[in-house]
Parts: C-alpha cells; structure tokens; sequence
C-alpha cells in the first residue's frame, strides 16, 4: 500500500492506475497519516489527484496531525488542486490539531491567490486557532499588506483578539508602516492593550520603529 503513496507523491499517474487496478486500497494511511490523496495535493499533481478521487478517495481524511488535502494543497498554493477538492465537498473550515484551517495555512504561507480562492468557497476569515490566532494576525505578523487587505475585505475582525488580549494591529506594529496605516484605516483600536499590557505603541517603541511610534502617538486620543 505504501507503494500508492509513493507513486502519488512522485506524480506518476500510470503506476497510480496500476496499483489501483491491482486492488491497492486508495485510502490507506502511512504511519503519519497520509494517503495517496494528501500526497498528491502536497506536490500539487492534478492528475493523479483526479485518479484517486475517480477511485473513491476521502477527501476529508486526516493525517495524525489533523491535516487535509486541502490544507497540503493551500500551504503549497496549488490553486487548482484545492478548487478540485473543493469541488469534491472537500471541508473548507476542517480544522488541523493546531485549530488552523485551510485559510490558515495559506495565509501564513502567503498565498494571496489561495487565500481568495478559500475565502470564496466560504472560508470563515475569523476563525481562530487553539491559540486565537487568526489567519488576519497571521498577515499581519508576516507584514503582507495585500493579504491583510483581502482578509479585511472578507469580513475578517480587524479588532479580533487571540488568547493573550494580541490584535493584528499589536501583531504588525513591529513592522512596515503602510500595513499599520492599512490596519487603523480598517478601524483597529490603537490604545487595546493585551493581557500583559502590551499595545502596539509600546511593541513598536520596544523594537525601535520611530515611524511606527509617530503614527501610532498621533492616533492615540
């Protein structure tokens, strides 16, 4: 069995066919989990991706740590192959063993294209992780303006707050300027502070970030 696994992984759709004809269980697992399908999303191969499905592949199955084929396909931004999964009732708000879902792992891999392609398919852009991480703060930590702007314009909570009291805002204020600008645009409380009384103001002074601090000082009331 471990011999679909390794011919999904590789791409190889003619031994996939084979091993498939000869009886090889689509939905067999490795030790970490994955199967052919997952596999297959991770690398990004369409064809072999459509053989499994044809054959009666779980779409929804999980590895041992929660993952799908469709966060694979996300985190490795292969647009098609998450819309094939999607279009074969793949579940956009699965959760891994972490909270993360789909547009999780996309955001925080960066792929802007994935992100619009989940958020469309009825990703959830305010959902949190175990921790309350949301695939906004993961932008926003990341400094990526452009997806911190699609995220915003899905609906997500610029003043969403994970386990430690932590915004987007507090997230980004060690970095570029124009993405806090983008925040407090967005209508982000500049004075929050979290639980351990951090606000961005402080965060950005803490690292030295004199633009930062002068922006935020001058929309502080």
């Amino acid at each position: 069995m471990e011999d679909l696994i390794m011919a999904a992984l590789s791409g190889d759709a003619i031994r996939v066919d084979q091993l498939i004809a000869a009886g090889a269980d689509v939905n067999h697992a490795d030790g970490n989990g994955w199967t052919a399908l997952a596999s297959a999303a991770g690398r990004g191969h369409a064809t072999v991706i459509e053989r499994l499905l044809a054959a009666g592949a779980d779409v929804n199955r999980a590895d041992v740590k929660g993952m799908t084929a469709l966060m694979r396909a996300a985190e490795g931004g292969h647009v098609a192959i998450a819309d094939r999964l999607l279009s074969a009732k793949a579940n956009v708000e699965q959760a891994d063993n972490k909270g993360k879902t789909a547009l999780m792992r996309a955001a925080e891999n960066r792929r802007v294209e994935m992100v619009d392609h989940l958020v469309t398919a009825g990703a959830d852009p305010k959902h949190a992780d175990n921790r309350g991480k949301t695939a906004l703060m993961r932008a926003a930590l990341g400094g990526d303006g452009t997806l911190v702007d699609r995220l915003l314009d899905a609906g997500a909570d610029v003043n969403q707050t994970d386990a430690n009291g932590w915004t987007a805002l507090i997230c980004a204020a060690t970095g570029d300027t124009a993405l806090v600008r983008r925040l407090i645009g967005a209508g982000a409380d500049v004075g929050h502070a979290a639980k351990d009384g951090a606000t961005a103001f402080k965060r950005a002074a803490a690292s030295g970030h004199t633009a930062v601090t002068t922006l935020l000082s001058s929309r502080r009331s």
